[in-house]
């Protein structure tokens, strides 16, 4: 029986006030009069004074000397990735709901007040905690996430806050797909499964980053029925680095998979003393057999690789400005 794909907003429809109303066109004003500003700034030079991280030279992505970077954020037990690249950003999932807002936190902290892209990998509160706020805070060009089956929708509050804000902002979800883009010097591709699974993990959207030589792939919770699916379907999967899939979860990580992907270092995202157990100690066996160096983030904090394009630099430990 073949299941039906559900969309991202409630089925009911909701009929706004004229309160609602005006402050949704208000949102959309500043958001596009926002979103003029960056890409002037960007395109012209303008708002220097104001803005002097629009600029490509003088951007965070230049702190370390390089011209493109993804940093694995240390935000517990969920997953968080920015890439930077000539001054331009995209946010890949926003950890979870927490008291210290730890990914708004640092975003402001390095001086960034806009992201081109947002993909939401798939919609688990680990991954989309702090989404709204992110949205309502941030001036976010477009909106990733996966469709999924109506049976798997969330109902959970962080979920209904997450289209509540989209909502008010006018920003509309772009349905994942096998797509490509470009990310300031970086091209990126986003793979969609086309199967039916039970687990809303294996819905997963897969990222593979692109600089020069150098290769991120970003893979959610991705468990192995959804890896064997992109190897059937032959995708793109070699990578330098690799985020490994369900916070190094047992049911992740497949040997067939890390062998296509190959990784030179493997990120794996979670909390420390986490319930789960993970990383989980079969999956840390396969993987290191594939991936020299490992990198779990609830042992060495934030995970930084700057790229020049040919070479790889990781710094542990990352807080903004640091150059070791």
């Amino acid at each position: 029986m073949t299941k039906k794909r559900g969309r991202h907003k409630p089925s009911a429809k909701r009929t706004p006030s004229a309160k609602k109303i005006f402050a949704r066109l208000t949102a959309a004003l500043v958001t596009a009069v926002t979103g003029w500003a960056l890409w002037a700034g960007r395109q012209y030079g303008l708002f220097g004074g104001l803005f002097p991280h629009l600029g490509a030279e003088e951007g965070f992505a230049d702190v370390n000397g390089t011209s493109a970077f993804a940093e694995f954020i240390d935000v517990g037990q969920g997953d968080c990735t920015l890439i930077g690249s000539e001054g331009h950003y995209m946010l890949i999932d926003t950890g979870d709901c927490d008291a210290d807002d730890t990914v708004i936190k640092r975003l402001n902290a390095e001086g960034i007040v806009s992201l081109d892209y947002l993909i939401l990998t798939h919609p688990h509160a680990d991954h989309i905690g702090e989404a709204a706020d992110i949205i309502e805070q941030f001036y976010v060009g477009e909106v990733i996430m996966p469709e999924v089956p109506e049976e798997l929708v969330p109902t959970s509050a962080v979920y209904e806050g997450l289209l509540d804000a989209a909502e008010a902002r006018g920003i509309g979800f772009h349905k994942a797909a096998d797509e490509h883009f470009t990310l300031g010097g970086c091209g990126f591709d986003t793979f969609a499964p086309r199967g039916e699974y039970d687990d809303l993990n294996d819905y997963s959207v897969i990222v593979r980053v692109t600089h020069g030589k150098n290769r991120f792939l970003i893979t959610g919770d991705c468990e192995q029925a959804e890896e064997k699916e992109f190897l059937m379907r032959g995708a793109p999967l070699s990578a330098d680095v690799l985020k490994a899939g369900h916070h190094g979860s047992s049911s992740s990580s497949g040997a067939e998979f890390l062998a296509a992907v190959s990784p030179t270092y493997t990120v794996i995202s979670c909390g420390r003393d986490n319930d789960y157990g993970h990383p989980h100690e079969e999956a840390l066996t396969r993987i290191r057999k594939f991936s020299p160096r490992v990198f779990i983030t609830a042992e060495v904090g934030t995970v930084r690789f700057d790229s020049d394009g040919e070479e790889l630099r990781v710094i542990r430990n990352y807080e903004f400005g640091m150059r070791n």
